[in-house]
């Protein structure tokens, strides 16, 4: 290895791997694409509800991502600034698209226990979960998957949607309070 090189560890952090990326290194940005891809994707797949639009716009992300990370000056978590960059792209297939609402797909991958009845309450409860996910207006669904299947802080999540603390509370309150209806059968 060449004096002043260093080689590209998984485990570095997301600024390094930000600053090496946006030097050029494609090594760098390949290990920031595996490492939050995955959330990009889910993240999307919610706004939109289709996988092939959602890998779409994470693509569209991923692209505008290396395009600018030279310009990423790390105020905000890279995390949080590649989840607003992917909830930009959703919304901009969405406004070229204007689909229809339309459910989510139900390719969710059957749960294996060694009750099948368990599994199949499980399997029902997650596909009533993501029905009553759709009904959501949009900044109260995106709020609340950031914050609890993402786990981002409310911090965050206002970062990402470009609002505020005590909105992101509003928000999540709301759809705390709708998905407890929707869900109440469940109980």
């Amino acid at each position: 290895m060449a004096e002043g090189q260093h080689s590209l560890v998984v485990g570095d952090d997301d600024l390094v791997l930000a600053r090496r990326a946006g030097l050029g290194d494609r090594q760098a940005f390949t290990v920031i694409a595996h490492r939050h891809g995955p959330a990009m994707f889910r993240l999307a797949r919610r706004i939109l509800l289709d996988d092939g639009d959602a890998e779409e716009a994470v693509q569209d992300a991923l692209v505008a991502a290396w395009q600018s990370l030279d310009e990423f000056r790390g105020d905000a978590a890279l995390r949080t600034w590649l989840f607003r960059l992917t909830l930009n792209k959703a919304h901009n297939l969405r406004r070229r698209r204007r689909p229809e609402p339309r459910e989510p797909e139900d390719d969710r991958p059957a749960t294996v226990h060694d009750d099948p009845a368990r599994g199949a309450i499980e399997n029902a409860l997650v596909a009533a979960l993501d029905d009553a996910l759709a009904t959501l207006p949009d900044n109260q669904r995106i709020a609340w998957i950031l914050r609890e299947v993402d786990e981002l802080s409310y911090e965050e999540i206002a970062g990402i949607m470009h609002t505020s603390r005590g909105v992101v509370r509003g928000r999540l309150y709301r759809a705390r309070q709708s998905l407890a209806e929707r869900l109440a059968s469940w109980r």
